[in-house]
C-alpha cells in the first residue's frame, strides 16, 4: 500500500495581530511560519511535518480525539482587513492519485477553492465528450 506524500504552502499574507497569529499558528502540528525578506509585515505558512504533508483538517486533543478544523475560516480572521492568502497543496500517492488544490479566503471569510480533478467538469461543460476516463490508477 502506498502512503500519500504531500507538499503545502501558502502565498505572503498580512495579519492584524502577530502575537495572536503565532498563537493560533502554534495549535497546528507541522505548520510553520517564515516571513518574506523583503517585507517583514508578510507571512507564509507552510507544511513542514506530518503524516500526510498537507494542510490539516482536524485539531487532536489529549486523549488523540479528532475535532474538525476550519483551517480556512481560522486564518480569515487573522488576516488584516483587505488581505487574501492562497492556501495550496499538492501530492501524490505513488502515480495512483494526484492532488493538487488551492483554497482562498479572504479577511471577510469567502472562500474560491479549485482543483485539478476540476478539469473533468470543464471538459464536459466544453462539449468534448462524455467519456473521459480519470487519471487515476
Amino acid at each position: 500500500m502506498a502512503n500519500y506524500v504531500g507538499s503545502a504552502r501558502s502565498n505572503y499574507f498580512r495579519v492584524r495581530d502577530e502575537g495572536e497569529f503565532r498563537r493560533w499558528v502554534e495549535t497546528l502540528p507541522g505548520v510553520v511560519i517564515d516571513r518574506e525578506e523583503d517585507a517583514t509585515d508578510q507571512f507564509v505558512l507552510l507544511v513542514e511535518t506530518g503524516d500526510d504533508g498537507g494542510w490539516l483538517t482536524c485539531r487532536f486533543d489529549e486523549e488523540g480525539d479528532c475535532s474538525d478544523l476550519d483551517l480556512f475560516g481560522e486564518l480569515a480572521g487573522h488576516l488584516a482587513p483587505g488581505e487574501v492568502a492562497i492556501l495550496e497543496e499538492v501530492g501524490a500517492e505513488k502515480l495512483r492519485y494526484l492532488v493538487g488544490y488551492a483554497v482562498a479566503v479572504n479577511s471577510s471569510g469567502e472562500r474560491i477553492a479549485v482543483s485539478i480533478d476540476d478539469i473533468y467538469e470543464r471538459v464536459r461543460e466544453a462539449g468534448w465528450g462524455e467519456h473521459i476516463t480519470s487519471a487515476t490508477y
